[in-house]
């Protein structure tokens, strides 16, 4: 009996020291995950892209922490909907940066981009939108994602002129991405090599992206003799444009919005697309284009990771996942809790890194890293589901 009570009583201490020990010896934890706020429109008019955007960012989280993490630490990224206005957005943005965080994620479009950069201080933090659709002012906080609004339309317009194609139609909405694609192409089409060749707008036309019909502006696109049209816009709005031009048997070339280069979308416009419906797009489609090896990697790597989320990449997943893989390669460089300051100035730096769109320089394209050269024009083939490069790099034939 003593023998047992002995045992009983050794047993009974080494429980009781353990238990004193735990209290007095701090337990060691996981180190604390890394938060990224993005704010994307996942429901309204524009969820085409924020659920894209979600699809990309959740894959590279999983791929993220599947590999580690972020120098031993875990990705956590919080998404909120905006629900496509601009007002919400600046109202979660404004939650959002309570939190003082270094970087941050608008996903567009460029009027909610507008509102939350307003809301950016002296020292950030560093918000990355989403869009192609703004300007951001060089050394600032802001950053754009994908080609900038007037390569794609540079691309464009060269690409329609190296066919031959002189006498030109435009059709753009009236809100803030037509009025700046109406900037744009105004002065393009004053340049002397414009000119030389006798390209000209023929007809030009606006719409509101809300308005059912457009049939009266087409027919006066088609009674102007055009030989392709520019209509650049995303969403159900360039659906409404191509429906009016079956109706009343407009069949030339469009160029329209790369915005609108989402599979799921354009699968839905078999019935109606016209023959040559186009756009300044990325090398991404268009795989076997691609010489350089690095970019072809990291294709193959995007295409990959986008599998666990059951989604076929498109534009619209990657204007997240360019950034995604930028800010991971900024923050093992500085550090996971770097200052918005710090990643500011990395990102100031970064050249000759290969993405998805192409390789991004920074010191050459500030604010964005990736330049026209990387922009191919490809027609979409609503048989296959599949798009057709039809421009070299920057819009030659």
């Amino acid at each position: 009996m003593a023998t047992r009570f002995s045992r009983f009583s050794g047993v009974l201490g080494l429980a009781l020291l353990a238990t004193l020990l735990a209290s007095v010896v701090p337990r060691v934890e996981a180190a604390d995950p890394i938060e990224i706020h993005a704010v994307l429109p996942v429901t309204g008019g524009a969820a085409f892209l924020g659920r894209a955007e979600s699809a990309a960012l959740r894959a590279f989280e999983e791929k993220t922490n599947a590999a580690g993490g972020i120098r031993g630490r875990q990705l956590k990224i919080v998404i909120d909907d905006d629900q496509t206005n601009p007002q919400t957005a600046v109202q979660l943005m404004t939650q959002v940066l309570a939190k003082k965080p270094a970087f941050v994620i608008d996903g567009g479009p460029a009027t909610t981009c507008r509102a939350t950069s307003a809301l950016l201080g002296a020292d950030g933090p560093m918000l990355y939108c989403f869009t192609p659709f703004i300007k951001p002012v060089v050394g600032g906080y802001m950053f754009s994602s994908a080609y900038s609004a007037d390569a794609i339309l540079g691309v464009s317009l060269r690409y329609l002129r190296e066919r031959g194609l002189k006498r030109i139609a435009v059709l753009n909405g009236t809100d803030a991405t037509g009025q700046e694609a109406d900037e744009l192409l105004t002065g393009f089409i004053k340049a002397p090599e414009y000119t030389a060749a006798g390209v000209s707008f023929v007809a030009y036309e606006h719409y509101n992206l809300s308005d059912i019909s457009v049939a009266a502006q087409l027919s006066r696109i088609k009674a102007a003799g055009a030989q392709a049209m520019i209509a650049f816009t995303t969403g159900t709005a360039v659906a409404t444009v191509l429906h009016g031009m079956q109706d009343i048997g407009l069949d030339i070339p469009i160029v329209t919005s790369p915005g609108n280069m989402s599979y799921a979308q354009l699968d839905g416009y078999k019935s109606f697309a016209p023959k040559e419906l186009l756009f300044a797009g990325s090398p991404m489609f268009v795989p076997d284009q691609v010489a350089d090896p690095g970019v072809r990697r990291a294709v193959s790597q995007f295409a990959e990771a986008l599998k666990s989320q059951n989604t076929r990449p498109d534009l619209l997943n990657v204007v997240a996942w360019d950034p995604m893989n930028l800010l991971l390669a900024a923050l093992n460089k500085v550090g996971p809790d770097a200052s918005a300051v710090q990643l500011k100035a990395t990102f100031a730096s970064i050249s000759n890194v290969p993405g998805v769109l192409g390789r991004y320089d920074f010191p050459a394209t500030p604010q964005r890293g990736i330049s026209n050269s990387w922009v191919i024009v490809e027609r979409w083939d609503a048989e296959k589901s599949a798009f057709v490069a039809v421009s070299k790099p920057g819009g030659g034939i």
